[in-house]
């Protein structure tokens, strides 16, 4: 089995060498910012956020234990996790590394593990165009993320339930529908036919099968910098033909949006 090699921190003696307690506290601040209320709402920001706190609070462990035992020790990883250019470690230096020193010793490939976090990343690309079951988000983002969300926050959780708003309401101007975010992603139910648009957000079982299902579904996704154009714009188009036109905001092209939902909703009464 080869040695294993090491990550190369910078080289460049003009800069000031990254230190452990400085490593640290941008640790810590970074776990405190990944679990700080309001949580985003869109779930995909929502996993990721969790998983950043998660190796945030990991990572600084590590270092705090291994900067303890030998400074030396501690201000190499800290120079490592700054990067040569201040801002992360250096990808060339850490796909060498994962190469011979993880990959390579297991008996894997570390282009196959590459080729399916690519898949990875496309597939949840395509589910991310389309409205997702609420009732599903707790299995897509998975045991690890809820177990750091549901119980690792703790008080922080408890204070979301009963001082934040954990409802989410439909998108369709006019319907009192509402769901219990926190009670859906956590199993605990009432979350069954309402699903989330990335576009737009929430819609309540009826408009669910109103607008997002049947022969003539209404789905909304925004189009961003699309081939061709001579200058950059973003617009919410919808599957029926429809769409908003260039908007400067978001919340423009979701108003627009709702106006086209009312107007189709209108017709199925």
């Amino acid at each position: 089995m080869p040695d294993p090699v090491h990550l190369d921190p910078a080289e460049d003696d003009d800069e000031e060498a990254a230190s452990a307690p400085e490593v640290l506290e941008e640790l810590a601040r970074l776990h405190l910012r990944a679990v700080a209320l309001p949580l985003p709402r869109n779930p995909a920001t929502f996993g990721w956020q969790a998983i950043a706190g998660a190796l945030a609070a990991f990572a600084a462990q590590l270092l705090h234990h291994v900067n303890a035992k030998d400074e030396l020790a501690g201000t190499y990883f800290a120079e490592v996790y700054r990067g040569p250019l201040g801002a992360g470690p250096d990808p060339l230096a850490v796909g060498r590394w994962l190469e011979q020193s993880i990959a390579r010793p297991a008996g894997a490939d570390l282009d196959a593990w590459a080729a399916d976090a690519q898949d990875g990343a496309e597939k949840a690309s395509a589910d991310a165009a389309g409205p997702a079951e609420v009732s599903e988000l707790g299995t897509l983002l998975g045991p690890d993320v809820l177990s750091v969300l549901m119980t690792g926050l703790g008080a922080s959780w408890k204070a979301w339930e009963e001082e934040g708003d954990p409802y989410r309401r439909c998108i369709v101007p006019g319907c009192r529908e509402r769901l219990n975010i926190v009670e859906a992603m956590g199993g605990e139910g009432g979350g069954e036919g309402w699903k989330m648009s990335t576009a737009v957000g929430y819609a309540c079982p009826s408009h669910v099968r109103k607008l997002w299902e049947g022969d003539r579904p209404h789905v909304p996704l925004w189009r961003h910098n699309p081939a061709g154009a001579s200058a950059s714009f973003s617009e919410l188009t919808c599957s029926c033909g429809w769409a908003s036109g260039i908007v400067a905001f978001r919340g423009h092209g979701t108003t627009l949006y709702q106006a086209h939902t009312l107007l189709y909703t209108a017709e199925e009464a």
